[in-house]
């Protein structure tokens, strides 16, 4: 609104010399590509500051992702191991079960 308003005034300026005009008109137009130069900058800083915040936001949730795959990979390997020895120690006293049952069949209980 603002800059057509403005436009609208230097185009209807009455009693003024064509070159004067002509000097407004330039002032004018210097004014707006000054106010158009500040508002890209600003556009410009605020767009590199949120790309600077968006990339450090994701190197920091890749890295904790890292850290968490890694968490979850020790587990992993933690529980394989513990069932493993589980198993070891099933298969362990299934084998001495079956010798004691064995033994006791046979008469030679060696608990008695």
């Amino acid at each position: 609104m603002k800059l057509r308003d403005q436009t609208a005034e230097v185009n209807s300026m009455e009693g003024y010399s064509k070159q004067e005009i002509s000097v407004f008109k330039e002032q004018f137009n210097k004014s707006y590509e000054e106010h158009l130069r500040r508002i890209t900058e600003m556009v410009e800083s605020k767009l590199k500051e949120t790309t600077q915040r968006l990339e450090q936001q994701l190197a920091e949730e890749q890295a904790a992702r890292l850290k968490a795959e890694a968490n979850a990979q020790a587990a992993q390997v933690k529980s394989d191991d513990e069932i493993r020895k589980l198993r070891e120690h099933l298969e362990q006293a299934q084998r001495e079960t079956e010798e004691l049952r064995k033994q006791a069949v046979g008469g030679k209980c060696s608990i008695l």
